[in-house]
């Protein structure tokens, strides 16, 4: 059976994504981990079978996602065919939209996808402030990508240890729900493991890059998503009037090898998201205003 557009009720429980259209939008993978408790599944099962209602899935998506760890399935919401699939598949199935804004879809064509983090990371005092307001407990985007490991909010670093040390050395999953370790099990918030808080100082550079990706993820749903040919524009502008040309300085700057610098220029392939938010910095310009983005019609 192949999802189509016929559903006068929703296929899964229609939950309602959070956040989206602000810097603290909700992750794809944190709406499936919260999608699977509500239908008391593994999330890997239910992405599995997500996946297997899309007419353009590919065979071997069902078995391999069932023995996929959950800190390592950043496929759920990059960039890719993954994401895409399960994005498309999620609005028919729950009749609810905003599912590609979960991801970095928006970006899939001007910002490389090796972005995220190998280790979950989150706040224990966001997550406490949810708890005890009765909120919904959700893992935003920012917190999964490896650019951010500072909450402006509470001027803290993430957290990526779980401080139980009875925390289970399992390479699998023990519990699919946000704000909770996927080893173990326990509540991940700040009073019950009284976790040792270090004073962090909060640099310029790094509150400029927390607040650029903000902004990057809140516009998400009011641009047309760039092209390659964008990629281009935006090297050979910044080279051209910050740089002189100079493209050892701009690899210097950026982190980008002069080798892959070349091929940007010549294939106008993507850009790691460092290495704009490190261009950005350097230059203070605004990222939007750096990457020179274009809006939808108001009526889209």
């Amino acid at each position: 059976m192949y999802i189509s557009r016929q559903y006068s009720a929703s296929y899964l429980y229609s939950l309602e994504p959070m956040n989206v259209g602000t810097p603290m939008v909700e992750c794809l993978m944190s709406y499936l981990g919260r999608l699977a408790l509500a239908h008391s599944v593994k999330l890997t099962t239910l992405a599995a079978h997500i996946i297997a209602l899309h007419p353009c899935k590919r065979p071997l998506y069902p078995k391999q996602f069932v023995s996929v760890p959950l800190w390592c399935s950043s496929s759920f919401y990059s960039n890719g065919k993954t994401a895409t699939m399960i994005a498309e598949s999620l609005e028919l199935l729950t009749l609810q939209k905003g599912f590609k804004y979960m991801t970095m879809l928006t970006w899939k064509e001007v910002i490389h996808n090796r972005m995220f983090s190998f280790d979950k990371k989150w706040c224990p005092e966001c997550l406490d402030e949810w708890s005890e307001a009765n909120k919904e407990i959700y893992e935003p985007l920012m917190w999964y990508l490896n650019s951010i490991n500072v909450c402006l909010r509470h001027k803290r670093k993430l957290e990526y240890l779980c401080p139980n040390p009875k925390c289970e050395k399992s390479q699998s999953a023990k519990i699919d729900r946000p704000g909770y370790c996927y080893k173990c099990g326990n509540w991940l918030g700040q009073k019950q493991y009284k976790f040792l808080r270090e004073e962090h100082h909060l640099t310029e550079r790094g509150e400029w890059i927390n607040r650029s990706v903000g902004e990057l993820l809140k516009i998400a749903p009011y641009v047309i998503p760039p092209t390659r040919e964008l990629v281009c524009s935006i090297v050979e502008g910044n080279l051209r009037n910050f740089f002189q040309g100079n493209k050892k300085e701009f690899c210097l700057i950026t982190g980008v090898h002069p080798v892959y610098l070349r091929t940007i220029l010549r294939e106008s392939r993507r850009l790691p998201l460092q290495a704009l938010l490190s261009l950005s910095y350097y230059t203070k310009t605004p990222l939007l205003e750096l990457m020179g983005l274009s809006y939808k019609d108001s009526n889209e």
